[in-house]
C-alpha cells in the first residue's frame, strides 16, 4: 500500500507540474487545444501531432548543425535524395525521396539520381539537381567547416582532396547537376552503404545560404524548408511548432496538419503528459512508469536496441589520461551490467566492442565475421584482473606518485536533466570506490559539452553516436585522427597507434571480400578500445510508447519516421 500511495503522489505531484501543458494528441489540455484532437485522412478537424524531447535543436542547418536532435528535425523539414524509413518488424527500407529514382553503374561506381520535377522549396523556388550539386561542394569546403563533411572522404571521388585541401577545391568533387533534375555522383570505390549515406544529404539553397550566411538555419525568418513540413514557430528551450508545407511534392498525402514538439526534460513529467493524452509518443526506463502507462491501455510499448553506442570519451592532452594504462583501469573499474541495471532499469544492454550486434558487413553481421573477437572489454578485464593496481602502474610510467588519491579528473556531464546527474555521481562512486581517484563533476546542458570537446576542455566526457549507415566504417571513421569528427584536436590521439588506426580503415575501404573487410576493421577497432581511447558502455534498449490512434509510426533500430505518413485516428 505505501508503494501505491508513493506512486499516487508522484502522478498527482507530476499532474499539478504539468497544469500549464496544453495538448491536442489526446483528451486532455485545454478547450482550445482539444478542437485539434485529429480524424483520419484530410478529415475537418486539424491533426496535430504532440511529441516532447529533453534535447534542444541548435540549428536547422544541415551543413552545420548535425547532432541527433538537428538531424530528426532535418528530416521532418527536409528532403534528403532518399529517405532510409523505419518499417515493421524492426527494419528499415530506403525509398525514393527528393529523386525519385537511381540508376546505379555496373561497376557500382556512379550514381544517377532523378530529381522529381514537382520537388519544390516552401517557397515555391524549384529544388533542383543544382541544390544537391551546392550542398556537396559547401560540404566539401574546407573554409564552411562541415560538421559532417568528413563522412563523405574517401567515398565521393576526391571529396577527400578538397575538403583537407590536398591538392582539389569543391569544384573537382565528382558531383554534377547534369541538368536541372539529374544529378550524377561519382565513388572512389564501390559502397553498398551509399544510398544510406545519401540519405543524410539535407539540401542547402544558394541564394538564401549565400543571404543568410552564419545565420542560415538559426531562427524562424532564416529558415528554408524542401520537406513535408516547415517551421511555423520556434523557441529552442521550449516548442518548435511545424506545418504542412503547402509545395511539398507529395503533400495531399501527407496526413498530420502540425507537429508539436515540445523540450520536456524530466522523463516523469513527459510519461504523465503522456498518459494523460498530452503528448502522442515517450520513452521511459522506469518500471514503475512503464506500469501505469500499460494499465493505461494507450499504448503497447516496443523495444528494439538502439544502434548508437553510448562510450566515454578521454582527453588524451589531460597528463594523467595521456597515458594508456590509466585509461585502461578507468575502462575495466566499472561493471557495465550494474550500470544498466541501475541507471536504465535493465533496459539497455551492456557492450564490449563499440560495435552494436546490429552491425552488418553486407548480409553478414561484423561480430560473426569475427568469430566475436570484437569484445575487448571483456579481454582487457580478463588480463587485468586489478584495476587499481594498473593505474598505479600508469602513474608510474608517468613518473608520478603511485598514490591515486592525488588524482583528480573532471568528468563532463551531458546534459542537466535528473539521468545526467545520476550517471555523473554513479561514475564519480565507481571510480572513487574501485580506483582511489578524486573526480570532479562538471554539470553543464549537453550542447555545451560539446562546445567545450570541440575546444579540448574537458578530461572525461560520455559521447554516443547513431550511425548514418549500417557499417562498421560509420562508426570507426569518427575517429580518424585527422578527419573523423572525433578527431586528434578533440580526443588528442596522435600517437603511432593513431597512424596506424588510420591506415587500417583507409585499407578497408578498397576491400570487397566481407570477410577480409571485417578482420581489418577488427584490427582498427583493437586500437581504438584495447588502448581505451574510448570506452564502449551501453545500448539503450527502453521500451518506445506510442498512443494507439497514431497510425504508420513503426519504431525501428535503424531508419528514420517517414513523417508524411504519419496519421492520427480517433
Amino acid at each position: 500500500m505505501k508503494r501505491k500511495s508513493k506512486l499516487a503522489a508522484l502522478m498527482l505531484a507530476a499532474v499539478m507540474a504539468l497544469g500549464s501543458l496544453s495538448g491536442c494528441g489526446g483528451e486532455g489540455g485545454n478547450q482550445e487545444d482539444k478542437k485539434e484532437g485529429g480524424t483520419s485522412g484530410k478529415g475537418e478537424t486539424e491533426q496535430v501531432f504532440n511529441m516532447a524531447t529533453a534535447d534542444v535543436v541548435v540549428g536547422l542547418n544541415p551543413i552545420q548543425n548535425t547532432t541527433a536532435p538537428d538531424n530528426r528535425a532535418h528530416n521532418m523539414v527536409c528532403d534528403a535524395l532518399v529517405r532510409v524509413n523505419a518499417a515493421e518488424g524492426n527494419t528499415t527500407e530506403t525509398v525514393p525521396a527528393a529523386a525519385e529514382k537511381w540508376d546505379v553503374s555496373e561497376d557500382g561506381l556512379t550514381y544517377t539520381f532523378h530529381i522529381r520535377e514537382n520537388a519544390k522549396w516552401n517557397d515555391g523556388v524549384a529544388l533542383t539537381a543544382k541544390d544537391f550539386e551546392y550542398t556537396l561542394k559547401l560540404m566539401a569546403d574546407p573554409a564552411v567547416a562541415s560538421t559532417s563533411g568528413w563522412l563523405f572522404d574517401g567515398v565521393i571521388e576526391n571529396f577527400g582532396e578538397a575538403l583537407y585541401s590536398k591538392g582539389k577545391t569543391p569544384d573537382d568533387i565528382a558531383v554534377k547537376a547534369i541538368d536541372e533534375h539529374t544529378l550524377e555522383i561519382k565513388l572512389v570505390h564501390p559502397a553498398a552503404y551509399f544510398l544510406e549515406l545519401a540519405g543524410s544529404i539535407y539540401p542547402v539553397r544558394q541564394d538564401k545560404y549565400e543571404e543568410w550566411g552564419e545565420s542560415y538555419g538559426s531562427s524562424v525568418d532564416k529558415i528554408i524548408c524542401s520537406g513535408p513540413f516547415q517551421v511555423e514557430s520556434w523557441n529552442q528551450n521550449t516548442e518548435m511548432v511545424l506545418t504542412q508545407n503547402p509545395h511539398y511534392w507529395n503533400v495531399e498525402n501527407v496526413n498530420l496538419d502540425k507537429i508539436k514538439v515540445r523540450i520536456i526534460q524530466e522523463n516523469a513529467t513527459s510519461v504523465q503528459a503522456f498518459i494523460n493524452g498530452e503528448i502522442d509518443s515517450c520513452g521511459t526506463s522506469d518500471p514503475n512508469w512503464i506500469k501505469l502507462i500499460e494499465e493505461s491501455g494507450i499504448s503497447n510499448g516496443v523495444v528494439v536496441p538502439n544502434s548508437g553506442p553510448e562510450f566515454l570519451m578521454f582527453n588524451l592532452k589531460n597528463e594523467y589520461l595521456s597515458n594508456t594504462k590509466i585509461r585502461q583501469a578507468l575502462a575495466i573499474s566499472f561493471d557495465r551490467q550494474q550500470l544498466v541495471d541501475d541507471l536504465c532499469n535493465g533496459n539497455a544492454t551492456p557492450i564490449y566492442s563499440v560495435m552494436p550486434d546490429t552491425m552488418n558487413i553486407g548480409d553478414e553481421a561484423y561480430h560473426t565475421l569475427v568469430g566475436d573477437k570484437n569484445y575487448f572489454i571483456k579481454e582487457l578485464k580478463e588480463e587485468n584482473k586489478d584495476p587499481k593496481a594498473l593505474f598505479q602502474e600508469g602513474l608510474k610510467e608517468l613518473g608520478k606518485d603511485t598514490d591515486p588519491s592525488k588524482v583528480t579528473l573532471r568528468y563532463a556531464s551531458r546534459g542537466t536533466s535528473e539521468f545526467s546527474k545520476k550517471m555523473a555521481e554513479w561514475f564519480k562512486q565507481s571510480w572513487e570506490t574501485t580506483l582511489g581517484i578524486n573526480v570532479e563533476i562538471d554539470m553543464m546542458e549537453w550542447n555545451i559539452m560539446w562546445d567545450r570537446i570541440d575546444a579540448g576542455d574537458y578530461d572525461i566526457a560520455c559521447g554516443g553516436w547513431g550511425p548514418y549507415y549500417n557499417e562498421p566504417s560509420a562508426i570507426l571513421t569518427l575517429f580518424d585522427p585527422e578527419t573523423g569528427y572525433f578527431n586528434a584536436d578533440k580526443i588528442g590521439w596522435t600517437d603511432e597507434t593513431s597512424k596506424k588506426y588510420k591506415e587500417l580503415c583507409e585499407q578497408a575501404k578498397s576491400v570487397v571480400d566481407e570477410k577480409e573487410k571485417a578482420e581489418i576493421y577488427l584490427q582498427a577497432e583493437e586500437l581504438l578500445i584495447k588502448h581505451a581511447i574510448i570506452v564502449p558502455e551501453y545500448l539503450s534498449s527502453s521500451p518506445s510508447f506510442v498512443a494507439k490512434y497514431v497510425k504508420n509510426y513503426p519504431i525501428s533500430t535503424n531508419g528514420s519516421i517517414d513523417w508524411s505518413k504519419v496519421s492520427i485516428e480517433k
